[in-house]
């Protein structure tokens, strides 16, 4: 049986317990956007924003989420650039 995010009854992230371990907010946004660009490279910024308040529940998270996406959107433009044709646009507009 699949369980989506939603139904995820896992501990909810919590900015206190995370700093009693020692995770700061900054690496913990960074690391989860990063996977998150490896899994779903095509998601815009408001899908990466839905996504962050997906995983990240607690409200003191919230804060995070403008990072989040930029975090998410630095991790997956260098991918798109990347596969940017390499055609002149006259020869792409003709082809259409």
């Amino acid at each position: 049986m699949l369980v989506g995010i939603e139904d995820n009854l896992g501990p909810v992230v919590n900015p206190e317990t995370c700093g009693l371990v020692g995770k700061e907010c900054r690496e913990c946004i960074s690391g989860s956007a990063s996977v998150l660009a490896m899994l779903c490279p095509s998601l815009d910024a408001a899908g990466a924003q839905q996504m962050f308040f997906k995983m990240y529940r607690h409200h003191g998270c919230g804060g995070m989420a403008r990072a989040f996406v930029r975090e998410y959107l630095d991790q997956v433009e260098p991918e798109f650039i990347d596969m940017a044709p390499t055609m002149p646009l006259y020869q792409i507009a003709a082809c259409a």
